[in-house]
Formats: C-alpha cells, sequence, structure tokens
C-alpha cells in the first residue's frame, strides 16, 4: 500500500490543476514514502472497506464536507482499515450532495495525525480479530470530522485510485509466489529427514510426485508475477506499447486471483506434508496456511476480479495481447514434450477466446467468469513454464527443467 500510495501521489503530482497548497503536501508526503531514512520515512494505508460493502465501494458511506475555507472533513466508519498504524492513508468518501453510486465518490488523503501528534478526527473502535496477519494490524474506525485533502476530483474517486489497486494486487501476487516458495521449501526439506515406512518421505513416490506437483504450481505462480512485474516496470518506465499496456491491464486482476488460489491450496498440501506437526501451532505451519488464507480475498475477491476481468471494455484486446505472447514463446519451442505443453496451453487459450466471443447472455458470461479467469491464468502459467524450461534447456541446464511444465499440464488448465 505504501508502493501504490506512492505511485498514486506522483501521478497526480504532475496534474497542472493542482492547488499550490496540496502540491507541497502531496510531495512532502511522496517524499516520506520513498524514503530510506527511518526517521523520515512513511507508510500508507488504503481505507476503502465499509460495513455496507467490501468489494462494492459504490455503497460507501462514508461522507465528505467541504467548508468555508475549502478544506474537507470526512465522517463515517470505515469497517477494515489495514496498516492502521501508518502516518497516512488514502481513502474514498462521497462528496456532498453527490448521488449514489461508485462514479459518485471522490479520492482522499488524509494523515493519521494532527500536528500535535493527535489522532485526526479518528476513533479506534477495535482491532480485528483476524484468521491470520495478525502482524499487521488492523482496526474499524469513525471517522469524526478528519482533515482530509482532495485528490483529483469530486467524482470518479475509484478511477483516481486505480494506480494505487495496480501495484498492491502486483504485491499480493509477488507475496503468494513468496509464500508458496516458503512452505514448499520446508516441506522439501522435511521429507529428507523423515522416516516413514522404512524411507525418507523424500524416496516415497507418491510423496516425491506431491512434491512435484506443489514445485510446478510454485513455479508457475513466480512466472506468472514476474511476467507482471515487467509490464509494469514497463509502464512505469515508459517503455510499454499499446499490446503490452492492454496484457498489462488483463494480467493484474488475472495474476492476483490465480496466485491467490494457488498460495492457499499449496500452503494447505504443506500443511498436510507434515502430517500431524502440520496441525500444531509450535511447529510455524499453521500460521502460514492462515496468512496465505488472506490473498485470494484483499485487494479484490476471486469473483470481483474475474468480472474485472471479463467485463472490462478491452477485455478482447487483452486477450488477444495474451495469444500473441503466447504464441511468440511456443515459437522458441524444440523440445517435443514441451510443444505439446505449449500447444495445451495456447489450446486453452484459444477455446477461452470462443467462449467470449460466442457468449451472449449476461448471466452465463457472470455465471462462468471465474472459470473464464482461472483459464487465462493457468493457460499463461504452463506457457511460461515450458518458455522458461526450453531457456533452460539451451543453457545445458539438464532435461529435469521440463518436469514442472509436464506436471504443471496435467493439472486442470482449460475450465471454461
Amino acid at each position: 500500500m505504501t508502493d501504490g500510495a506512492a505511485k498514486l501521489l506522483k501521478t497526480h503530482l504532475f496534474s497542472t490543476q493542482l492547488e499550490p497548497a496540496s502540491r507541497r503536501v502531496f510531495q512532502d508526503a511522496y517524499d516520506r514514502l520513498i524514503s530510506r531514512d527511518p526517521q523520515k520515512a512513511w507508510t500508507s494505508g488504503q481505507w476503502m472497506t465499509e460495513s455496507s460493502g467490501g468489494s462494492d465501494v459504490g455503497s460507501t458511506r462514508t461522507k465528505a464536507v467541504r467548508q468555508k475555507d475549502g478544506t474537507w472533513r470526512l465522517h463515517g466508519k470505515k469497517w477494515f482499515t489495514s496498516a492502521v498504524t501508518s502516518q497516512m492513508a488514502l481513502t474514498l468518501a462521497r462528496p456532498e450532495g453527490n448521488e449514489a453510486g461508485g462514479g459518485n465518490l471522490a479520492l482522499f488523503y488524509l494523515e493519521t495525525r494532527d500536528a500535535a501528534e493527535l489522532l485526526n478526527g479518528i476513533r479506534v473502535e477495535r482491532l480485528k480479530d483476524k484468521l491470520g496477519t495478525r502482524k499487521v494490524p488492523t482496526a474499524e474506525l469513525t471517522l469524526e470530522g478528519s482533515f482530509a485533502e482532495l485528490v483529483g476530483t469530486t467524482q470518479e474517486g475509484t478511477h483516481a485510485i486505480e494506480p494505487m489497486l495496480v501495484v498492491t494486487r502486483a504485491w499480493n501476487s509477488i507475496s503468494a509466489a513468496a509464500f508458496m516458495r516458503r512452505g514448499l521449501a520446508l516441506a522439501q526439506s522435511y521429507s529428507r529427514q523423515r522416516i516413514a515406512f522404512g524411507k525418507h518421505l523424500a524416496e516415497l513416490a507418491l510423496h516425491a510426485e506431491t512434491l512435484a506437483d506443489m514445485e510446478a504450481e510454485t513455479r508457475g505462480a513466480l512466472l506468472l508475477t514476474l511476467e507482471l512485474v515487467q509490464l509494469l516496470g514497463r509502464e512505469e518506465s515508459d517503455a510499454i506499447d499499446d499490446q503490452q499496456r492492454a496484457l498489462l491491464r488483463l494480467l493484474t486482476p488475472i495474476a492476483k486471483l490465480t496466485t491467490g488460489k494457488q498460495a492457499v491450496a499449496v500452503l494447505s498440501e504443506v500443511a498436510e506434508s507434515f502430517g500431524g506437526a502440520g496441525y500444531v501451532e509450535d511447529t510455524g505451519i499453521p500460521m502460514l496456511l492462515r496468512d496465505a488464507q488472506v490473498l485470494p480475498i484483499w485487494e479484490g475477491t476471486t469473483n470481483v476480479l474475474a468480472l474485472d476481468a471479463l467485463l472490462r471494455s478491452d477485455a478482447q484486446a487483452g486477450l488477444a495481447a495474451l495469444l500473441a505472447r503466447v504464441n511468440a514463446g511456443i515459437e522458441t519451442l524444440q523440445n517435443d514434450k514441451l510443444v505439446l505443453c505449449g500447444k495445451a496451453a495456447r489450446n486453452a487459450l484459444e477455446h477461452a477466446k470462443q467462449w467470449l466471443a460466442n457468449t451472449q447472455d449476461k448471466a452465463s458470461l457472470q455465471a462462468d467468469a471465474r472459470r473464464f479467469a482461472l483459464t487465462l491464468g493457468r493457460s499463461f502459467e504452463l506457457a511460461l513454464l515450458v518458455e522458461h524450461a526450453q531457456w533452460q534447456l539451451d543453457q545445458d541446464a539438464g532435461v529435469d527443467v521440463i518436469d514442472a511444465a509436464i506436471h504443471f499440464s496435467r493439472t486442470s488448465i482449460d475450465l471454461v
């Protein structure tokens, strides 16, 4: 959220309509968000969720009231505010007089404390008793006239906050890949030490197969995430073309929802691979599983992101860009086994494209949105796995690098 807030504020600092006073505030906050000096550095929260609706931010009830001196005060209740110990936050509120709906929300910047280090019109109702991620304090807050700065216009706040969501969703994917690798590393280490039925677990064919499946999922998630991060870097350095931009817009929700689901599944397998020890708190394994469960939930649930990917006006352009990217990778394949896996990935994408073009009924589109989105994510992961395996073979890394792609190709790819 700190990274996303920095990107968002940097974007608005280029606005010619920004008042000098607001520009100074945003510039100071931006400098603090990117600072490496502990005495200067800030972190940021993102306060969007209300009890009236989680991902449905259009039902936001927080009211923004403009004062006679032109400043804004916020009144309302935020039900789930992550990083409540941050020095600033970005939040949505409905300016007084605006009609209902997400398009009539505005984006606001607020600092959690005033010059006297007192809370800025904020009452902490309670800390949330969460399933996991307890290291990150999450609170229920009531805003009682909190002083805030308007970011952008008094409308289209959901659009204004999008640059932040792109970054937070990318970090969600990164966290998912990292959780999977951490859990798998522990499971692999344990398998080389634990003896059952007269052998180490790693020497038992079925257990080795299970670990290989988890390895394939983990590698696929990492490659998909790195592809997203590369595109994000291209955008931020203004080195991106229209096709890549369309692919970035599509992959942001697709990567987040795909890797979030994978993380929970893999960490569940990790816990199971330890047997009873995986269910005991003092091993640390249950905490990994609990913390992973948040990854499909925050920054947009699987269903919300699936609809986001499907119902975008440029979904067709994004899918065309995805197919072009996959075809470019398949052209590099020389190993026969990898060629077959690559074709399976392309066929799944072609099927998804055909389904999208032929399905006119809105209810059917929505009902199958999750299967459509996961087909895109998993088929692209398979394509990236085979492309990377071919590259490794070209570097004389050995034939064992093909295993992950083959294992992944045996899982459910085409879900449409």
